[in-house]
């Protein structure tokens, strides 16, 4: 018996701490810039009910000590939870910088970062953090890929949630993602293009800069009504190499033929953001033309380089793909 009113105090416990944990997720979701409020509401109680991994950890080593269940059991769900609480509280919060040499014929050195999905599943912490590492590289700009955001708050001013990136030291270039174009996402472009200008971060989408030996161009996601490739040879058309910024690395199939390969910037896969052997690979293969993770490919019309970003969708989990800068030394 004594057992039983152990097990009951336990479920109402946790049945109270889902209540509690719940009332957030719901503000949240109702706060939501969102198309799907349906939609938004289940990520937003898995992101807040997530809490109570915690709890169902401690139940676990209860209950084998207290033989509620057999103990294989307790032992592979504690594990199972406590991974879970790894790639939820640990890794999204972790920040790493990788180095890659790209062999195109020119000398540059910029940092390149993508998805950072500010809004559902993302904190001001977690921002600051980038700028704080950002602003630690010696670089000569900072290229941002796209997806600003995800659903943020209908009423947040998107300015002063990007408030942080008025402290960046470098030049920062940027073009938007699908999500920042309402595929999906809410009608935030010109919000967000106006946030961007109003800290210094230069939109580039349809236009161009130049960087010293290359021309950096802008072009707006694969799945925009014009990307901006159509120009493309025309610019070629100077000699001058081309250092290509966008977000779905798809669009590399997508050019116009060119009289030098290119090189192209881009993002959106997030390595899979949770990365599982064979199923990660599998699904990616799915969802990109070219089964794209991240790292360097080589294409028939030139390189293409994805980086794994930052912020999570879907899911407010990453597992074994941890958020990145990628610092690209191009020679």
């Amino acid at each position: 018996m004594r057992f039983g009113r152990y097990k009951v105090s336990a479920g109402l416990g946790l049945g109270i701490l889902a209540l509690i944990l719940a009332v957030p997720a719901v503000q949240q979701a109702r706060a939501a810039w969102t198309p799907d409020p349906g939609l938004t509401l289940f990520r937003a109680l898995l992101f807040h009910e997530s809490g109570l991994l915690w709890p169902l950890v401690v139940v676990m080593a209860v209950g084998v000590h207290r033989l509620w269940f057999s103990r294989a059991f307790g032992i592979v769900m504690a594990v199972l939870f406590l991974l879970g609480i790894y790639a939820r509280f640990v890794e999204p919060n972790l920040l790493f910088v990788r180095a890659t040499v790209i062999q195109a014929g020119y000398p540059l050195k910029v940092a390149l970062v993508s998805d950072m999905h500010y809004g559902l599943f993302s904190s001001p912490g977690q921002m600051q953090r980038l700028v704080d590492r950002l602003n630690t590289l010696e670089v000569q700009a900072v290229l941002v890929a796209g997806d600003w955001t995800y659903e943020p708050g209908r009423h947040e001013d998107l300015a002063l949630l990007l408030a942080p990136f008025r402290q960046l030291r470098h030049p920062v270039y940027s073009v938007p993602g699908n999500h920042d174009g309402q595929q999906p996402g809410p009608p935030l472009e010109r919000e967000l293009r106006a946030a961007l200008l109003h800290n210094g971060i230069q939109p580039i989408e349809g236009g161009e800069v130049n960087l010293g030996p290359v021309t950096l161009v802008g072009l707006r996601d694969l799945w925009a009504e014009s990307t901006g490739a159509g120009r493309l040879p025309s610019l070629a058309s100077s000699g001058k190499k081309l250092l290509l910024l966008t977000h779905n690395p798809d669009l590399m199939e997508e050019l116009p033929p060119l009289p030098v390969p290119a090189l192209m910037l881009a993002g959106h896969t997030h390595g899979g953001q949770v990365n599982l052997p064979w199923l990660t690979e599998r699904m990616l293969a799915g969802v990109t033309r070219h089964g794209y993770k991240r790292g360097l490919y080589q294409r028939p019309n030139g390189q293409v380089f994805v980086t794994s970003g930052v912020g999570m969708i879907g899911l407010p989990l990453r597992f074994a793909m941890p958020p990145v800068i990628d610092v690209l030394e191009i020679r």
